[in-house]
């Protein structure tokens, strides 16, 4: 028989392991090997950057592979809303799927906007899986430069 001597360290450092290995693969069976995501991680959540000039606010949305048709947009007060839905291609019951990570669902990005805008002027325009949006400020939201004399 082989004594071993106990190192209750080194123990302790094990479990600490097992307890971190444990959380980082806590999902893996969801995103990992297989691509499903639990409590909805799957949604479609389109990517969004808001910009201006001295005239304009624009508001580009990543929406690729949603049908144009299927997006609204809706200003109320100073927050512009963004909604739509993309959909999920027909599954093949013949095919066996290894992986699966495009996202699906019905989306809706709200932002409040900067500026006071001009309600009929805005356009929208979708182009190559872009939604481009257009919002003409008002007179006065646009900056106005002026000098002052030093006296």
């Amino acid at each position: 028989m082989t004594l071993v001597k106990f190192r209750p360290a080194s123990e302790l450092s094990n479990i600490d392991k097992k307890i971190k290995k444990f959380f980082e693969d806590f999902d893996s069976p969801f995103n990992g090997e297989w691509g499903i995501k639990p409590f909805g991680g799957n949604a479609f959540t389109p990517r969004v950057d808001v910009t201006e000039d001295n005239e304009n606010l624009y508001v580009h949305a990543e929406v690729p592979g949603v049908d144009k048709n299927d997006i609204k947009i809706n200003l109320v007060g100073d927050v512009l809303t963004i909604s739509g839905e993309k959909k999920s291609e027909q599954k093949d019951e013949k095919k066996n799927y290894y992986r699966i990570e495009r996202n699906y669902g019905a989306f809706s990005r709200s932002f409040t906007l900067p500026a006071e805008v001009i309600y009929d002027k805005i356009s929208a325009e979708y182009k190559e899986g872009v939604l481009n949006i257009t919002l003409p400020k008002t007179e006065e939201a646009k900056i106005v430069e002026k000098q002052i004399d030093i006296k």
